[in-house]
């Protein structure tokens, strides 16, 4: 009975930003709530050719049970400002958001880190995010790219992983971009656009949670990083519960 009643019981994903507004404009929200607009716009069934099958209704993609599940339980991850990230002919790697008073908006990881994985069309970057995330449970989220919220999906490519944030709460997003040899490439990102779709592996439901905090209080949600450099290993072995502020009133 017990492990029934766990399996329904509803859990929240708290999403913390010490970033002025960041929580009411931009949220980690539920796609159930921010639906591609094509998507919205596609009707149920639409008409077969003439000559095919006259007066028959084919259905469209409405009707795919993978989208519909993905767009009821999965969480949309959007970029908090503008970024714009050029590719210098020389390989390197230059970030920025719109104004000079934004920190470096990310950076790359070397490839040596991860020999012969990807090729030499690609370059990694990882985008700096001002959220922290924080559950009771360890739920493991797994991250993938936001297929169907970006026109064209080969533009980056989101890094697919799986992560959980009992235990640690850190929410950068590593991506691949393309990237010609010996030729200097610019690209765009536009705050709000889709970065990352989250997917709880649990069949309970999931809600989220967005509350601005002072930076102080964000140094007490990811107090491990002032400790130790394997900070979910340190986290899992002291069992410290999450912390979880909240600003209700």
């Amino acid at each position: 009975m017990l492990a029934f009643v766990k399996r329904f019981r509803p859990v929240t994903l708290y999403a913390f930003t010490s970033t002025p507004r960041l929580a009411e404009v931009l949220p980690p929200v539920s796609l159930s709530q921010s639906l591609p607009r094509w998507w919205k716009n596609t009707p149920s069934h639409v008409a077969l050719p003439t000559g095919l099958a006259p007066n028959s209704q084919l259905p469209t993609i409405k009707h795919c049970y993978g989208l519909q599940e993905l767009f009821k339980r999965a969480i949309g991850f959007r970029l908090w400002h503008d970024v714009t990230v050029s590719i210098e002919t020389d390989g390197r790697i230059l970030s920025q958001g719109f104004n000079a008073a934004l920190k470096r908006a990310g950076d790359p990881h070397p490839s040596i880190q991860f020999p012969n994985a990807f090729s030499g069309n690609t370059q990694h970057f990882k985008f700096y995010s001002p959220w922290l995330f924080a559950c009771q449970e360890a739920i493991p989220f797994v991250w993938i790219h936001p297929f169907y919220h970006q026109q064209n999906p080969f533009r980056f490519q989101t890094m697919s992983g799986i992560a959980q944030y009992k235990h640690q709460h850190s929410t950068s997003v590593n991506v691949l971009l393309p990237r010609i040899r010996n030729t200097r490439s610019e690209l765009t990102f536009t705050a709000g656009e889709m970065l990352a779709y989250l997917v709880p592996m649990t069949e309970q439901d999931i809600s989220v949670v967005a509350d601005e905090v002072s930076p102080a209080e964000m140094e007490r949600i990811d107090y491990s990083r002032n400790i130790t450099s394997r900070r979910l290993l340190f986290s899992r072995q002291h069992e410290v519960s999450p912390f979880v502020c909240r600003h209700d009133g």
